[in-house]
């Protein structure tokens, strides 16, 4: 039995319309009815860990995304393990806005928009994928298959990451003693890391002045790596060419938020990629089974490194 857990009313009525659809009829409920006591897995977007804590049977906490940073691992008991989604098609949406925004500054489209407003007509030498260097802070799941991805298609691609990773034509660097080096070639930035402890604000001041002259921001990690001022700084102090923002430490995004205006700023609403529903139902409810037969689970977390 899965139980379906979010404190966001909005999240809470999704989670109950995909798993109507997708799930058999018996095999969810909601915290509050009475066949949670007989639940031994959650599905959870920012959970009523209060509720959860009163099920007896409750032994896996899924995450409905791959991130794990909204279940609060700290409130998770040492019994309890915790599972998120990773799935291809997430691979493949993420690589294709991500492809995007790589050539909105290869081929110079940010520097034409701001011309047609100016009502300038001016051309720009054409950048070929072997002019660019990309560079990708996280190689996991989905940062090891980006960088891939993009080496594949003939662009000089390096990555960080906390351990040295052996990805086809791609450059790792590894750790704080290798960051500045890595950050020095790094033409279009984007982050890919999991939230963690050490990384959190990691997108600053001393970051932005590492960079390259006229280098480009794609944050689509999560919204507490970025210190946004620092970010504004750089933009109006022309260090930083721009960015693409998917993700915010406030989402939605106020009304009144400088990003909104900021002709440097393009502002997506946190949608760079999600994985069908369909496949996040059916990964939650095989490692219910899993769990159930004792299995090993897929996609587990390590509570440890939060990922």
């Amino acid at each position: 039995m899965i139980v379906l857990s979010s404190s966001i009313s909005d999240i809470q009525d999704i989670l109950i319309k995909v798993f109507q659809q997708y799930a058999p009829k018996n095999s969810y409920c909601l915290a509050d009815s009475p066949e949670a006591q007989y639940a031994t897995t959650a599905a959870c977007w920012f959970p009523d860990m209060e509720k959860l804590r009163t099920l007896p049977k409750l032994r896996l906490i899924h995450s409905v995304a791959a991130g794990v940073e909204h279940l609060n691992l700290s409130e998770i008991g040492s019994d309890q393990f915790v599972c998120r989604i990773l799935d291809e098609h997430h691979q493949k949406g993420m690589f294709d806005y991500l492809h995007w925004g790589v050539l909105y500054y290869q081929r110079h489209f940010d520097r034409f928009m701001q011309q047609q407003r100016q009502q300038l007509w001016k051309q720009h030498n054409q950048n070929y994928s072997h002019d660019i260097q990309i560079g990708i802070m996280g190689l996991g799941h989905m940062g090891g298959y980006v960088a891939e991805r993009f080496a594949a298609m003939g662009y000089r691609v390096s990555g960080w990451s906390k351990s040295l990773k052996q990805l086809t034509n791609v450059s790792s660097y590894v750790g704080v003693e290798q960051r500045a080096e890595f950050l020095a070639k790094s033409q279009i930035l984007i982050n890919l890391m999991p939230l963690t402890s050490e990384n959190t604000g990691i997108l600053s001041k001393s970051l932005f002045e590492q960079l390259p002259d006229q280098a480009a921001l794609i944050q689509v990690g999560r919204g507490q790596h970025l210190v946004e001022q620092d970010l504004l700084n750089a933009l109006d102090s022309g260090g930083v060419r721009g960015a693409i923002i998917d993700v915010t430490k406030q989402e939605p995004l106020s009304i009144s938020h400088p990003f909104w205006q900021h002709e440097k700023i393009i502002v997506t609403p946190h949608i760079a990629s999600h994985a069908p529903m369909s496949v996040v139902v059916a990964q939650i409810l095989e490692n219910d089974r899993r769990l159930n037969a004792n299995l090993p689970l897929c996609h587990q977390v390590d509570l440890t490194n939060g990922y």
